[in-house]
């Protein structure tokens, strides 16, 4: 195989140099993550993931919360706080919507009514002080992509110089696409209620992926729905059992499309200008 020889006679300098920058550089950028995790974890800050759609387009299912330990006389209506049901089961992140002396209410944002069971401050895991749309299904997908990647890379290494860039462009991408598969972030909807009334059904629903959606019944009745969006489908088309079918698909602007069409055109973009090594 023939070195890189550089204007000064020495062979492959310059590749060993970019290599010793990249890896310093994404070195820093990973020291720079943990101690920013380590140090928000120290003082008592807390991430959490939204997923349910309880909270409607305030944080959609999919949000990263950030949280911050907080005390109740800086608690104000219309904060968002999480919080461990008295009761027991799952945190819950919902909105302040009542403070009676020492107990709290708090109510889903698309919820019909208020949390059944009042809070006490030390029921209060901390006040939400960043909603990070989306961000908590990359975290979901972290050990899928991190996994795959270490496999991608293992299997890849003993392969010839000729055949490792195209698999990995192939196989890293693939990667991705099983994450995705596993996950379902970018398309969904719940059925929040039904109601059945003298030859039409009520359907309330919510958007529940990344990407806006048109959820629509059979006798062409639709809705357009963003991240975390509420609407009513009121249709006659009802089946045998009484039951509304509905379609959910994918309804973008062309920004949109043109985003997911630069995305999906990553890997052929740099098989243009990553060239694999070629045994002369």
């Amino acid at each position: 195989m023939a070195d890189e020889q550089s204007p000064d006679g020495r062979r492959g300098t310059r590749p060993a140099a970019r290599r010793v920058v990249v890896t310093a550089l994404v070195g820093l950028v990973l020291l720079g993550a943990v101690a920013t995790v380590i140090t928000w974890r120290a003082t008592g800050g807390r991430w959490l993931s939204v997923d349910t759609p309880s909270m409607g387009e305030a944080a959609p299912v999919g949000t990263l919360v950030l949280t911050r330990p907080t005390s109740l006389a800086e608690l104000q209506v219309g904060d968002i706080i999480s919080f461990k049901p008295p009761g027991g089961g799952p945190i819950h992140t919902h909105r302040l919507v009542a403070v009676d002396g020492s107990t709290l209410r708090t109510k889903g944002d698309i919820n019909g009514a208020e949390d059944g069971v009042p809070l006490r401050e030390e029921d209060v895991l901390g006040k939400v002080v960043a909603r990070w749309w989306g961000l908590a299904w990359l975290v979901k997908a972290l050990p899928i992509l991190a996994f795959g990647g270490l496999a991608v890379w293992l299997l890849t290494r003993w392969t010839g110089p000729r055949w490792r860039t195209p698999l990995r462009l192939v196989g890293y991408p693939l990667v991705v696409c099983v994450a995705v598969v596993v996950l379902r972030p970018l398309v969904g909807a719940t059925l929040l209620s039904t109601f059945a009334a003298v030859n039409e059904t009520r359907a309330t629903v919510v958007s529940t992926g990344i990407l806006p959606i048109r959820v629509s019944t059979p006798d062409g009745r639709y809705a357009d729905l963003r991240a975390g969006q509420v609407s009513d489908l009121v249709s006659t088309a009802t089946d045998d059992r009484g039951h509304l079918p509905i379609t959910i698909d994918a309804h973008m602007p062309l920004s949109w499309w043109v985003v997911c069409l630069l995305l999906c055109a990553v890997p052929l973009v740099l098989s243009l200008f990553v060239r694999p090594k070629v045994v002369p």
